[in-house]
């Protein structure tokens, strides 16, 4: 049993009492299996409980992955592992991570996303992700060796179930930021832009304090001549 933070309590009340999360495995190429049913999120006690029948479910995905392999090519790296929410209308919102890296996990993280208003009780969105997984994220080669491998540590996987360290969390919906839009330029009347006033130039800004400062220098140069040549006489 996985207990939720208290920072979730409170959103957690406001959706439905209980909330059944649901997986299985997508092998490209062939038939769909349905989905089960993976656990139960329980809003009176804050707690995820996990299906009891959940290790017999990996040894059955096992199992199917092994017929896959047996029925022609697979291509390991595109076989997925779904966490799903039903839908009121009978859809599913699914996340989906690599068959493969989940043999070799220690810990997994299940976010459902609750709507910000009373009109809907029910979580609309669900993530799933798992640690530790490969910086590439790739699955070993494809090859009979590395697919058999990967069933093989998937049956064992089922049996540890036990230890694995499970985090569920709830957050409300947030709308994404808004974009900074420019003010749109005016427009004339004809709807063509107006177009900037030409900006004047420094000799016509000043033009007239530039004069001024000329007739100024020119008037205080005559004076000391005048003296002098009548001083001279």
């Amino acid at each position: 049993m996985i207990l939720l933070p208290s920072l979730f309590l409170f959103p957690l009340a406001a959706c439905a009492s209980s909330i059944n999360v649901y997986h299985r495995i997508l092998v490209p190429n062939s038939s769909q299996s349905s989905f089960v049913e993976r656990g139960i999120l329980d809003s009176s006690s804050s707690s995820f409980q996990p299906s009891s029948s959940l290790s017999q479910h990996f040894t059955q995905f096992a199992e199917a992955l092994r017929g896959s392999i047996s029925h022609g090519d697979v291509d390991l790296d595109r076989v997925l592992y779904q966490v799903a929410l039903e839908r009121n209308n009978g859809e599913w919102d699914v996340s989906s991570v690599k068959l493969c890296h989940l043999p070799f996990i220690s810990s997994e993280t299940i976010i459902l996303h609750i709507p910000d208003h009373s009109t809907e009780s029910h979580p609309h969105a669900i993530d799933y992700f798992v640690s530790p997984i490969p910086h590439n994220g790739l699955c070993p080669r494809s090859s009979s060796k590395a697919l058999e491998f990967s069933v093989s540590a998937l049956t064992t996987f089922s049996k540890n179930l036990a230890g694995l360290n499970t985090t569920v969390s709830l957050t409300p919906a947030e709308l994404p930021p808004l974009p900074q839009l420019r003010t749109p330029p005016p427009l004339t009347p004809a709807g063509e832009p107006v177009q900037p006033v030409p900006e004047k130039s420094f000799l016509q800004k000043y033009w007239m304090y530039i004069a001024a400062l000329m007739i100024a220098l020119l008037l205080s140069g005559g004076a000391p001549e005048e003296e002098q040549q009548s001083g001279q006489k």
